[in-house]
Parts: C-alpha cells; structure tokens; sequence
C-alpha cells in the first residue's frame, strides 16, 4: 500500500447470492486516492457505485480484498475502531443531507468535532467559520427545515469538511438540487479542495460535475475504467 495515499484498496470484490445464483457487483477494483485527488465515479444505476463507497468507507466489507484508510486496513479494526477512524480522517456528503432536524446549522456542523471530544470554545470557532466559508454566516442558528434545500446542501458540507478529514465521499451530493444551486455547490467544492488539500471521491450521474473533476472512472461489468 502506498504511503501517500488517503484511501486505498486492492483487488477488492463484492459478490451476494440471489436466487440461489452468485450475482459480482464489484470485481478486482484497485485505486488509489492521494491528497487533494478529485476523482468521480460514474456508471448506470445498479453497477455498484455506492456499494463501492460504502465498502470505502468501512461501512460495509468487501468479499475478498483489502481497504485502508489513514494507512489502516479496515479488515483488521472492529466497528467502533472503524467508526473512531471514519470521524477521523473522512467526511459524508449524500444526495439528501441527513441533517438532525432538531438541531441548528451550527449545531449540526460542531457535530464530529464535538465526537471528537473538541473543547467547546474551538469546536464554536470552527463550525463558524465552515458556516462562513460555504456562504453561511447568516444562517447559524437556523434549522434544516428554516433552509431553502441547497442552503441545507451547503450545511452537509460544512460538517463533512470541519475536521478537516483527509477524503470526502460524496453520493450524487448535487441529485437532489436545481441547476443554479448545483453549480453553486460545485463551485464550493472546487473552491474547499484547492484550499484544504481535501480529497474528493463523487458518485454522480450529473455530467457537469463529472467533468470537473480530475479524475473520471466509470464502474462497468464490477470494474473501474478510466475515462
């Protein structure tokens, strides 16, 4: 495994039984995210995409091969060691942005530093200041449901980027907004990546943001080919 890299897995497969029949979802995937990668992965619906983040994230196993993430192979931590090392060292964008309702902007944000037993004073400063980088200072103390959905879109990315995490995986984070507000979104994340070093992992059907990436990898028949 390299030493550089932020994610890494090799010769990684996914396989389930239906019907009595062995059905490959992911077959042999090799890749290597380094700091700063912008990478998209795009595919038909049903080709393993998201099964290919989830396995990323520690979320879910492959069949055979292996994953690190901040140089740790995931086979060999239990689930609160890999759920310690996702808050450490990775970040969570989805299509819709899981925002706990009853909490404020601000309050959802201070989230993973706040698991990370932060000081309180710095954990304040630092969902602030994401808040103000994605456009947000004016809406702090607001709710999700006092949000238009890219004002909650932004929110999701402050917590995904306020620990600093080394990856970011995003599941289709611009599906679920209009075309003004996506390409604001893809703007931000442009803008986040050059500034933070922050790697970028996007499963995507939108061919815009696809293509500002740096990297494309399409997901067909269980493997990833380069564009």
């Amino acid at each position: 495994m390299s030493d550089q890299a932020v994610i890494e897995c090799r010769d990684v497969c996914r396989h389930y039984q239906e019907a009595g029949a062995r059905v490959e979802v992911l077959s042999g995937i090799d890749l290597c995210i380094a700091p700063g990668d912008r990478i998209a992965i795009v595919g038909s619906s049903g080709s393993g995409k998201s099964t290919l983040l989830n396995i990323l994230s520690g979320l879910d196993d492959p069949s055979s091969g292996e994953v690190t993430v901040g140089g740790q192979a995931l086979s060999r931590l239990n689930q609160n060691q890999r759920a310690r090392l996702r808050n450490q060292h990775l970040g969570f964008v989805y299509q819709f942005h899981h925002l706990l309702p009853e909490f404020s902007a601000l309050e959802n944000v201070a989230m993973p530093l706040l698991l990370r037993q932060t000081p309180r004073d710095e954990v304040r400063q630092r969902a602030e200041q994401m808040l103000g980088r994605v456009g947000l200072s004016g809406r702090l103390q607001h709710k999700p449901a006092q949000l238009s959905g890219g004002e909650r879109q932004r929110v999701a990315i402050a917590r995904a980027l306020v620990a600093e995490p080394g990856t970011v995986l995003m599941d289709e984070p611009t599906g679920n907004l209009d075309s003004h507000t996506a390409e604001d979104v893809q703007t931000l994340m442009a803008e986040l990546n050059a500034t933070l070093n922050t790697a970028f992992v996007v499963v995507t059907h939108d061919v815009e943001l696809a293509g500002r990436m740096d990297r494309v990898l399409r997901l067909i028949d269980g493997r990833l080919v380069e564009d």
